[in-house]
């Protein structure tokens, strides 16, 4: 892919994740306004449990099916592997957990929290974990409008279906909002499903030889997404541990706020991803130019963010809502680091160092759990932010580093926007136009 090529697939991912951003603040207005601040941390932490046990059981896997459908190995043996070592896995993970909760952790906060909705993660995990691997193997394989597509349904279709729900079931908008997550992943996975099928042949297939090689890979990229995801989505059990179902229903509008902002590094990573994956001539100027763009679009939302957050949070979601301000803006510093830590964790990947970003991500995990420990209880879900920042700051700087030493391109070369950026962009427009 030349930087000409570039710029244009981020042209258009630009486009498509706008429009993305407007329909999954249009649903988070809709779920702040209607469901509250106590049952919108409930729905957020069922949101986020999936992505958790996910990462818990398949993480290092999803990994590896992206990085061999890059190099061009048969979808229906990594379907396969997926299927019984990601979505069977998690299954029988999550049947296990609920036991165990079930039969010693009656007492625990959470399990009350959850009550007789907590059987619905028997479903909602396994659709998480085959959805995921959907979008890796899609975006994997260089097939973008397929992959922006994908994720233009997934943002559509919830909408869409708890508008429908909560206009038959005005007084269950808790149930309206659950089913509606659910039907989503459904149709996403089915859809995801039918593309592939259109572009491969996606028959389930066995090859003891190559389900060994993804293993190994997928267990060396393991720790690296299990520690992404604590690192992420850590912060809101500990929430709910300390502070409770409706200080979690404020920090999860803060993050819903901060989150928008990545649009930007999903713009820049979707038409790379498959490129950064297999490396190859010209990478090394690649990367730098989508670190500069990300780094320097991610800079001036977050400074607009600062700016406007108040006003956003209690035009959009209600004054009820405000005190996720500060929360806020504590989270925007970390925002921005992680948007060099998207680009460069693939780039990182497709140079073959799994380990060393496994130890980055559990360094920071860590990092994050005995700063959140330590100052929740003092600064409530400020503190849970600050946390957060400071860990996802340090982990944006060991990559850099790491990058710096591997690639032999000087960090200043990989933080701003340059001149010969402008013009490029600048040519590329009057181009579109």
């Amino acid at each position: 892919m030349t930087r000409n090529e570039y710029i244009r697939h981020l042209l258009l991912s630009v486009g498509t994740n706008l429009a993305m951003l407007a329909l999954r603040l249009l649903r988070n207005v809709l779920l702040a306004r209607i469901l509250g601040p106590a049952d919108r941390g409930l729905f957020a932490l069922l949101s986020a449990l999936p992505e958790l046990i996910g990462a818990v059981t398949s993480g290092g896997l999803n990994t590896a099916v992206g990085y061999q459908a890059a190099r061009q190995h048969p979808m229906g043996l990594l379907l396969t592997l997926m299927l019984l070592y990601g979505c069977l896995a998690s299954a029988l993970a999550t049947l296990l957990g609920l036991q165990a909760l079930d039969a010693f952790g009656q007492e625990l906060a959470i399990t009350r929290q959850l009550g007789p909705f907590a059987a619905l993660l028997l479903l909602a995990v396994p659709l998480f974990v085959l959805k995921s691997a959907l979008f890796t193997l899609h975006n994997a394989d260089g097939r973008v409008g397929t992959f922006n597509g994908l994720r233009l349904l997934e943002s559509l279709t919830p909408l869409l279906l708890f508008l429908a729900l909560f206009w038959m079931w005005p007084h269950a908008a808790l149930n309206a909002a659950l089913i509606s997550w659910l039907g989503g992943l459904g149709l996403v996975v089915a859809v995801g499903l039918c593309l592939l099928a259109r572009y491969h042949s996606i028959r389930l297939r066995w090859d003891p030889a190559s389900q060994g090689q993804l293993l190994r890979f997928g267990g060396r990229s393991h720790p690296d997404v299990l520690f992404q995801q604590l690192l992420m989505r850590a912060d809101y059990l500990l929430i709910e541990l300390f502070l409770g179902s409706e200080a979690l229903g404020y920090y999860a509008m803060a993050t819903a706020a901060a989150e928008l902002l990545f649009i930007v590094p999903e713009a820049v990573t979707t038409p790379l991803m498959k490129r950064l994956l297999q490396q190859g001539e010209g990478i090394e100027q690649l990367t730098p130019l989508a670190l500069r763009l990300t780094g320097t679009a991610m800079l001036l939302a977050c400074l607009g963010m600062a700016l406007i957050g108040e006003w956003l949070i209690v035009l959009l979601f209600g004054d009820a809502f405000r005190p996720a301000y500060p929360a806020l803006l504590a989270l925007l510093p970390g925002i921005f680091s992680l948007c060099y830590s998207s680009i460069l964790h693939l780039d990182l990947l497709g140079k073959e160092r799994p380990g060393a970003l496994s130890l980055f991500a559990g360094g920071a995990a860590a990092l994050n759990l005995l700063l959140a420990v330590l100052l929740i209880p003092s600064w409530g879900i400020v503190g849970a932010a600050i946390a957060s920042s400071v860990a996802y700051g340090a982990l944006a700087l060991a990559m850099l580093l790491l990058y710096w030493r591997v690639s032999g391109v000087d960090i200043g070369q990989t933080l701003l926007i340059l001149p010969s950026d402008l013009r490029l962009l600048r040519a590329q427009l009057g181009t579109a136009i």
